[in-house]
């Protein structure tokens, strides 16, 4: 019994305790006044007001509106915003047009009388033109007007964008907005349809209309004509453009360079010659001076002077600007002319030093990871380089590639469990199939993964879902290093492909591909053997009326 009452006893004094704490928190908030911060202040004397409306248009094509307003503070929260209305509308209750109508929030009104100044965007409905302009406070849910004025003005809206273009150039600098059209340049394809181009040549126009002395926009307005149209055309465009840039400037380095290159791409070598070497007196910082005069060396077979040239561009560190989009061209160039010379130990230390620059995730470091797969073997060293890239995503499908062919060079060179689990990751990142036996056996390095699978089981003239095998993907690709090895192989010249089921060796001359042609033969091809439908390649060479093909052929000339 003495433990009931205990509980008992025990349950009364926590009704208790727990009625006089809700007693005290009450009596607590009943005295202490509502906090000042969030009082109400009483209303100001008079009335909400708009008034002295004006829009004026600006210089760079953006409109204002300029206005004086009262706001008493109640209701307590009001909104700023401006009105555009095609037509009057007289049905409407709130007057020409409704809270519904605003186009431009300006902001929350402060108590008291104020001057503001604020831009009209572009409306948000397409319209060509504005017939009245209004300023407008409205409660904060914007459902009712509370006060407002609107004037008769006329606005005829140019398209989106060149009031975009308009608004750039109103909001930043001459430099700020060249800066911005170079960066969208730099940032565009070849292509006259891009908008980049497009929306900076817009900028550029602009800019030299409004300062007609601005050579370094003539210099990026050719830069805009060559990318769009790469040829004579283009070549005439810039070639103006950059004319009166040193009209403007005649110490104009950059324009010197641009004009100097197309000089060469018109073969007026002695010429650009000599802007090159004025550009190159003048001290000038702009790296593409190397890289198009090395480009044009490289086309007169200069080639010691050409790899000078583009040696001088890496040795500098990079500025972090438009002038870094020159080491990439100047890096594949130079690894391009060592790679021809075979000069690997000089080629090592470049993709490394690329790498340094841009990072190992970059899309540069498949070209190393290639590197290291083809020509030095080292499948750990190509693992750990196509890891890095696929865990920064710079090129998806690339990276995964690499990483499938260098766990295939790891499989062929292992044994036991080993060799099992670089087989697994192998196959995840690149099935086995037609693309990876074409893919290994582009070099003398790959080639023994290639081999293995083979003596396992693999089928080398295997087809995929395009119907094509791994000597087809050679051909298409003009690897003629990996045909060669795939026939060494045992590909089939005769093998069908595609969804026509052509024999693979055709596959050239109805490409006429004089070049695989001859380097099929060489691999003992004997096109008077191989027929489609009936017709020998040489019976089709013929239809096709290609006297070189015919002759790659070894058949006779195609004379009626």
């Amino acid at each position: 019994m003495s433990s009931r009452r205990a509980v008992i006893l025990m349950s009364i004094l926590l009704i208790a305790l727990t009625g006089f704490i809700s007693q005290r928190l009450v009596q607590r908030h009943a005295v202490r006044p509502y906090p000042a911060a969030l009082r109400t202040p009483p209303p100001l004397a008079g009335k909400d007001s708009i008034s002295g409306l004006e829009v004026r248009q600006g210089a760079t094509g953006l409109w204002m509106v300029d206005f004086d307003y009262f706001y008493t503070g109640q209701p307590a929260f009001a909104e700023l915003g401006i009105q555009l209305a095609p037509d009057p509308d007289p049905d409407s209750s709130n007057g020409p047009y409704g809270p519904a109508d605003i186009e431009t929030l300006i902001g929350s009104a402060q108590r008291g009388k104020h001057h503001l100044s604020a831009e009209i965007h572009y409306p948000s409905m397409p319209r060509e033109r504005t017939l009245k302009v209004g300023v407008a406070m409205t409660t904060a849910s914007l459902s009712k007007i509370i006060a407002r004025q609107q004037i008769d003005q006329l606005i005829d809206w140019p398209d989106y964008p060149t009031w975009q273009v308009d608004e750039l150039l109103a909001k930043a600098t001459p430099e700020q907005n060249l800066k911005r059209a170079t960066e969208l340049i730099d940032a565009a394809d070849d292509d006259e349809s891009d908008p980049q181009l497009q929306q900076a040549r817009a900028i550029l126009e602009k800019l030299v209309e409004q300062n007609p002395r601005l050579d370094a926009g003539y210099v990026q307005l050719a830069r805009i004509a060559l990318a769009q149209n790469w040829g004579p055309e283009g070549f005439r465009q810039a070639t103006e453009l950059l004319r009166t840039a040193l009209q403007v400037r005649p110490n104009s380095a950059d324009a010197k360079i641009l004009l100097a290159h197309v000089y060469s791409h018109e073969h007026r070598d002695a010429a650009a010659a000599v802007l090159f070497s004025a550009a190159a007196a003048s001290g000038t910082h702009n790296p593409w001076l190397w890289v198009n005069w090395g480009g044009m060396l490289q086309r007169e077979h200069k080639d010691d002077q050409a790899i000078a040239m583009y040696r001088k561009v890496i040795s500098h560190p990079m500025t972090h600007d438009t002038y870094d989009r020159a080491r990439p061209v100047a890096y594949a160039r130079l690894l391009d002319l060592l790679g021809q010379r075979k000069d690997y130990d000089a080629m090592e230390p470049l993709y490394k030093q690329q790498i340094a620059e841009f990072g190992p995730g970059s899309c540069y470091s498949a070209d190393y990871t290639r590197f290291l797969l083809q020509i030095r073997g080292d499948a750990r060293a190509a693992i750990d380089l196509a890891r890095r890239a696929l865990n920064q995503s710079c090129d998806d499908s690339v990276s995964r590639q690499l990483l499938g062919l260098a766990e295939y060079v790891k499989y062929a060179s292992a044994t036991g469990p080993v060799a099992n689990e670089a087989l697994i990751q192998a196959h995840i990142f690149l099935p086995a199939g037609p693309k990876a036996l074409y893919l290994l056996a582009q070099s003398d390095r790959t080639i023994p993964a290639a081999r293995r699978l083979i003596a396992t089981g693999e089928k080398i003239d295997e087809k995929d879902n395009e119907q094509l095998d791994a000597l087809a993907y050679a051909l298409e690709d003009r690897d003629f290093v990996a045909a060669k090895h795939l026939v060494k192989l045992g590909a089939d010249p005769d093998a069908p492909v595609g969804p026509q089921r052509i024999p693979v060796a055709l596959l050239p001359v109805i490409s006429g591909d004089v070049a695989g042609v001859l380097a099929m033969r060489q691999l003992g091809v004997n096109y008077n053997r191989i027929r489609y439908r009936g017709a020998t390649a040489i019976e089709v060479a013929k239809r096709l009326g290609d006297s070189p093909l015919l002759e790659a052929l070894g058949g006779e000339g195609t004379g009626t």
